[in-house]
């Protein structure tokens, strides 16, 4: 039964697989528009109004950051130089949740990376060892579909061989959270270290 006086679910007892969002949750400092409009002189309105045609685009796999920034050069009249979207992400590691998921994994249980991503990201993340702190991990731009569709959660169910009542799911975003929920899938929508740990007290 969802608490939603303080926005997660009890774990189930028998839980068998934690699932953890990257991007605000394992780690933080992700934004990277406001840089790059800066960096090319872009008028922001305008800038963040026609990515946000492409955000979903990106994350599945169906745009590539060439084809992205090929027409941003088109569109703003721009030349841009190297790939943006690699270049201007830096994102450092939320310690609490890293220590977590490292307390979860030497207890015994399975821990994967549900993430909505692209690309130029997955890459970065990869070389700070972002993706090495899991047993698996799962990429929107990977699988072809992103949260918060249902199918999202299903595609990694499947591949774990795990029901839904029998795992977990940590992301910082309500809708991404309210569709897990609506799959069965208990979650926790992570807002503050307060909750956090009473969610996870009786695990760590």
């Amino acid at each position: 039964m969802t608490d939603l006086s303080r926005g997660f679910d009890p774990i189930p007892l028998d839980c068998k697989l934690f699932l953890f969002d990257m991007g605000n949750v394992v780690v933080k400092n992700i934004t990277m528009l406001d840089a790059i409009a800066e960096q090319y002189h872009l008028d922001k309105e305008e800038f963040f109004q026609d990515y946000r045609h492409y955000d979903f685009p990106l994350m599945e796999g169906e745009v590539s950051s060439d084809q992205y920034w090929q027409h941003i050069q088109h569109v703003f009249g721009v030349s841009v130089e190297g790939n943006p979207f690699y270049d201007a992400f830096h994102p450092v590691f939320n310690g609490e949740i890293v220590d977590l998921i490292k307390k979860l994994r030497t207890k015994g249980y399975r821990v994967v990376c549900a993430s909505n991503t692209f690309a130029s990201h997955w890459q970065k993340l990869e070389a700070m060892g972002a993706l090495a702190i899991f047993d698996a991990v799962y990429a929107s731009h990977v699988l072809g579909i992103s949260k918060p569709s249902k199918q999202f959660f299903k595609a990694i169910l499947d591949a774990e061989k795990v029901s839904a009542n029998h795992a977990y799911f940590v992301d910082d975003f309500k809708e991404n959270v309210e569709s897990a929920r609506a799959l069965g899938l208990a979650s926790l929508c992570y807002a503050s270290s307060a909750e956090l740990h009473d969610a996870f007290i009786a695990f760590i």
